[in-house]
């Protein structure tokens, strides 16, 4: 007679997932691990863990750890597998990683075994050059429907002149931000500008020359902040900010004017490269910069500098501070990142990005940060070499910005 399989809740196989992630490497998880995966106690891990291990899908070992049975293991295989089909799913047709992950783990206990295969096929095709050919034509279509352009006459569409319509239509929604940015900017300006009163009058309260020392501290973060608003680009899409050549000395150069570097020394030998992309790449500069001195815990030297490969130029950027924890790496360019570093990283990476470049942390914890950006070719140039006359490869702005995505449970 044939065993007949147990149903489980969404929350129990929400944990046998959990738990089948987290032992394949060494077989077994821990409590703490759970409950820091689920975002939930570990009170609560435990009262479920319970349940589940009378089904008899896991056994927990006191001291050891909560190990899968060969039948749980088989069932925790088997939805991981249905979640990421459906998280690969959803990101082939243009869904972000993030809200792909989410809603994978939301649609995943509904979906029978038969949909759910289903949708593996599809995504093996996609996964094929066929399959390629068919997420190209999926994107050409969402061009098309953003610009207003009918699908039928898609034959007749040309494809310079389809990627102006892109870019009027883009540069049209922009609008809005520009006004917003411009609104904020003064804003700012105009609170600046009080700052600056209230520390003429702290200066005339105060005698102390210790006192004195922490207002003109106070005055030098305050300048620094009007230039950084003073000089911000007012456009804040990347990719529409405004493309051109910038030396990359001279984007060094300014970035130092605006971070307060203390006893640090900025070393560049850049001057006599220049790269290609928007104009916002100098606020990536800036928050390299203003990182390494923040984060960095006793920054003395800052070097940037570049090395040529075959079909690329690495531009680097790396400081001789603490480093960044190996576990904290996959996390950097993302907005949840630790240590407040997560804002400025994620924005240098949609930023970088949008312009073709792509831009890596490979410095090892304890001996200092070390940012490497990879410009293809095309996209950099000698100043001292003849300039060539045919105009740079830009990238397809209108195409999603991926970025790296972990697992993570509802």
């Amino acid at each position: 007679m044939k065993k007949q399989v147990q149903k489980l809740s969404q929350a129990m196989e929400d944990y046998l997932e959990t738990i089948y992630v987290l032992s394949k490497d060494k077989g077994y998880a821990r409590t703490g691990e759970i409950a820091r995966s689920l975002n939930v106690s570990p009170s609560s891990v435990v009262e479920m863990v319970g349940k589940i291990a009378k089904l008899g899908f896991v056994e927990w070992r006191r001291y050891e750890g909560i190990f899968l049975t060969q039948e749980g293991r088989l069932r925790g295989e088997v939805i991981h597998i249905r979640h990421e089909t459906l998280r690969q799913f959803f990101e082939f047709i243009g869904v972000s990683p993030d809200i792909a992950n989410k809603e994978a783990c939301i649609i995943e206990h509904e979906l029978s075994p038969v949909t759910t295969s289903a949708i593996g096929n599809l995504v093996s095709f996609l996964g094929t050059p066929a399959g390629g050919q068919t997420i190209s034509a999926l994107k050409f279509f969402l061009k098309m429907q953003n610009t207003g352009i009918s699908w039928e006459n898609a034959a007749t569409v040309q494809e310079p002149v389809l990627k102006e319509m892109v870019m009027h239509s883009a540069r049209k929604s922009q609008a809005n931000h520009e006004i917003l940015s411009l609104i904020t900017r003064h804003d700012l300006l105009n609170t600046i500008t009080a700052l600056y009163r209230y520390l003429d009058l702290l200066r005339t309260m105060t005698t102390s020359e210790e006192m004195k020392l922490v207002v003109s501290r106070i005055e030098g973060t305050v300048q620094a902040m009007n230039r950084q608003v003073s000089t911000s680009s007012d456009h804040l899409i990347p990719g529409l900010a405004g493309q051109k050549w910038m030396n990359l000395g001279q984007l060094i150069t300014h970035a130092e004017s605006m971070v307060l570097l203390g006893s640090a020394v900025v070393e560049q030998n850049l001057d006599l490269i220049e790269i290609f992309g928007d104009t916002l790449i100098e606020k990536v500069v800036y928050n390299l910069i203003d990182n390494a001195i923040r984060h960095g815990d006793g920054v003395t030297r800052i070097t940037c500098g570049y090395m040529q490969k075959e079909n690329s130029l690495v531009w680097f950027i790396q400081d001789d501070g603490i480093g960044i924890p190996d576990e904290y790496k996959d996390q950097l360019f993302r907005t949840s990142a630790q240590n407040n570093r997560g804002t400025g990283l994620y924005l240098a990476y949609q930023v970088l990005s949008a312009c073709g470049m792509q831009i890596t942390e490979c410095g090892t914890y304890g001996a200092g940060a070390r940012f490497e950006i990879m410009i293809p070719n095309g996209l950099y140039r000698f100043v001292n070499m003849p300039i060539p006359k045919a105009e740079p490869v830009l990238p397809d702005i209108s195409q999603p910005i991926s970025h790296p995505c972990s697992f993570q449970v509802q």
